[in-house]
């Protein structure tokens, strides 16, 4: 096993460590999500605890991420770090853990705080028909420009990965599922409309989210939002494609010899 732990939250350590056996964590804390990936909310000496347990890796990734790459875990909290030093809010992480069997990743867990916010999704659908959420996606802009300008390149910008709550007349913004991004010292702009592509959310809400972005690095919004559509509808296009082969690699009969 190997864990790293936040050394403001180190009266955890003993709790934390339940976590190696997947028994325990399967029968306690509330369910939040069921998939590939396990997240489930904890309460702990009056905190609130998120853990996500991601799922078993294939044999070449459990041998990669236990030699020569770190746990999607280990990469979640190292980046929330990194996040929150260059100012760019995401729930504060508490723990990474893996758990390794002969040398090789058999799970990891990320542990962070509970966040108060809520997904962005319900926003950007009530978008077209209630003019009041303009202004969070205004703000929503402004916050993008920010993680850009920080060097920051969210490679799952999907619209669910990002929360927002109401602080007095301002909206705040956090970034979760941080395992997958990389930093740099500058991003061009081309790179980040490549990256405000990601963003699934209803094209009246993109379009405008792109129109205030333009003003912020001052290009002509229709440029931008032309420019922007298209990387966007290239980019489903190319991920209708996968999924389309994925579907049939795994529909494909299997064929005696």
């Amino acid at each position: 096993m190997k864990i790293l732990v936040n050394l403001k939250y180190a009266e955890l350590d003993p709790w934390l460590r339940q976590l190696t056996d997947s028994d325990w964590f399967d029968r306690n804390g509330t369910l939040l999500h069921a998939g590939r990936n396990t997240i489930k909310r904890f309460e702990v000496n009056g905190l609130c605890l998120v853990v996500k347990r991601y799922g078993r890796p294939t044999i070449v990734n459990r041998l990669i991420y236990g030699t020569l790459r770190r746990s999607k875990a280990m990469r979640a909290y190292l980046h929330a770090a990194r996040l929150l030093d260059r100012g760019i809010e995401t729930p504060e992480m508490v723990a990474a853990i893996d758990i390794r069997r002969r040398g090789l990743l058999k799970t990891s867990y990320f542990v962070s705080c509970c966040s108060e916010g809520e997904s962005m999704r319900t926003v950007t659908e009530r978008f077209a028909t209630t003019p009041r959420m303009a202004p969070i996606l205004d703000a929503f802009a402004r916050f993008l420009f920010r993680v850009h300008n920080a060097g920051v390149f969210h490679e799952d910008l999907n619209i669910d990965n990002i929360l927002y709550r109401r602080t007095g007349e301002e909206y705040r913004f956090e970034l979760i599922d941080t395992n997958r991004m990389s930093f740099h010292r500058r991003l061009s702009k081309r790179r980040r409309l490549d990256n405000l592509r990601r963003l699934s959310c209803a094209a009246p809400a993109y379009l405008r989210i792109l129109n205030r972005y333009a003003e912020l690095v001052h290009s002509d919004p229709n440029s931008i939002q032309l420019f922007g559509v298209l990387m966007r509808l290239r980019f489903e296009f190319r991920q209708r494609c996968k999924r389309n082969i994925r579907r049939k690699i795994h529909k494909a009969p299997n064929r005696e010899p």
